[in-house]
């Protein structure tokens, strides 16, 4: 790496030397509109299936059949330059450029400087051959010379398609400029073909920076994602084993934060965790906070109004907890509906909604922070909570203090699912991923996990 490549990637303030003036604004412009969009609540982004480093791999491979190229025209004294080849190339890359929803100038600007570098390397190789006093018939002897026609082109072409196919993911990494120093730094260590110096990959940096998507007003929620390369998921971070933030460590575990990991590398998008709650849970669906509701969320049919739901991942229903001492006179929904009970419920979710349905002369205590709800309990400050059975199992588990009131009883049947907006698109993938899920037994292994 060149020393000012080093200083850039330190952090020393050497840019506008580093690059070109036109490459220094398009940098600024990337800073500065990452901050406009930035949320204002969200989770640091966890690590994306890199396909970044698919691209780069794949201009490696394509720049290292220069050798090869080069090889078949020394030996065949044929041209280094072929302008109308090059047109043929060219209009084979960008035959599915339209496909990607990609904009066309900017790929070409592309393809050109990759052929530019490509010249540039086959150039290289036959100067040192020459050098060498060889000719053709002794390259010959020293390497395998490949058929330009029926091997090396077919395989240039489909590179050039894989490259256009990629980029949509892609680019939508290189765009965060958060991790523009990583990418940067990535592509001068991947691209170690002879005769490509640091210019011509600052070069083809630049130009990966430049191109865009046609970003259509019509695409579906799933084709937008991909197009940005980002997956919101939004999440209560309140109700395990599904989703539970720990201000302590400012990080999220869970059943369902581990599938939220898990779908956004199924994409190859980058994850980020929007923190919502219960009663803004479809407020915030509507105003496009998230893409994806994943936090133990019950499908009921007020939410189906205006969402919608992949197929369930968990079927209970609510039961009562409360402390061990207390469980002889709270084994019944006529026992707990007395007015020496008080109910402790946390607002805006379907725990809320079956208390105010079904208690008429307990007292009923609305509580806000699901996380230290049990704690009340424990405290005595109120004798029972209703909530679904599977937190009531993981909440007896945690506290030896509180136990099931009517263990192995449901009074109410519901699915947990995951929630989104009405897109058929997204719906079928999701449904799709969690289809894998459980026929690998996955799905099931998470459970176990935070359950165990």
């Amino acid at each position: 790496m060149s020393p000012r490549a080093a200083n850039v990637l330190a952090g020393v303030p050497d840019l506008k030397a580093f690059f070109s003036p036109q490459f220094y604004l398009l940098l600024c412009w990337l800073l500065f509109g990452s901050l406009l969009t930035l949320p204002l609540q969200a989770s640091e982004p966890v690590k994306p299936v890199v396909a970044t480093q698919q691209l780069f791999q794949l201009i490696v491979v394509r720049l290292g059949l220069m050798k090869d190229v080069a090889a078949y025209k020394f030996t065949h004294n044929i041209a280094l330059e072929n302008k109308p080849r090059e047109q043929v190339v060219l209009a084979s890359a960008m035959a599915s450029v339209g496909e990607q929803q990609l904009q066309p100038e900017s790929v070409e600007a592309f393809f050109r400087l990759q052929i530019e570098m490509a010249k540039a390397i086959q150039r290289g190789w036959i100067k040192r051959w020459t050098a060498e006093g060889l000719d053709s018939a002794a390259l010959a002897q020293r390497m395998a010379i490949a058929d330009l026609n029926s091997d090396l082109r077919p395989q240039l072409i489909q590179l050039g398609e894989q490259l256009v196919a990629v980029l949509p993911r892609a680019l939508a990494q290189l765009h965060n400029s958060e991790q523009f120093v990583s990418h940067l730094q990535q592509l001068e260590k991947t691209i170690d073909q002879d005769f490509v110096n640091a210019a011509m990959k600052r070069d083809l940096f630049e130009a990966l920076l430049k191109i865009r998507s046609t970003n259509p007003q019509e695409k579906n929620k799933l084709a937008a994602i991909l197009n940005k390369g980002v997956l919101r998921v939004g999440t209560t971070g309140d109700y395990k084993p599904f989703s539970f933030y720990d201000k302590n460590t400012a990080q999220y575990s869970g059943v369902d934060i581990d599938l939220a990991h898990h779908l956004a590398s199924s994409l190859g998008v980058t994850l980020q965790l929007v923190p919502s709650s219960w009663p803004t849970l479809m407020t915030d669906l509507a105003a496009d906070k998230f893409d994806v509701g994943m936090s133990g969320i019950s499908r009921t049919l007020l939410r189906q109004r205006s969402a919608f739901f992949s197929t369930a991942y968990y079927s209970g229903g609510k039961t009562p907890i409360g402390r061990c001492d207390n469980i002889a006179r709270l084994n019944s929904l006529g026992d707990i509906d007395q007015q020496n009970i008080r109910v402790i419920v946390n607002p805006g979710g379907t725990n809320e909604k079956f208390v105010r349905a079904n208690i008429q002369r307990a007292q009923i205590i609305i509580y806000p922070d699901n996380t230290t709800i049990f704690d009340q309990l424990i405290d005595g400050q109120a004798e029972v909570m209703i909530t679904d059975a599977i937190e009531v199992k993981l909440q007896q588990s945690l506290h030896p203090e509180l136990c099931a009131t009517m263990p192995g009883e449901l009074l109410s049947h519901s699915e947990k699912a995951f929630l989104m907006p009405q897109d058929s698109a997204l719906k079928a993938y999701v449904d799709a991923w969690l289809g894998e899920l459980v026929r690998s037994a996955q799905l099931q292994a998470r459970f176990k996990r935070y359950l165990d």
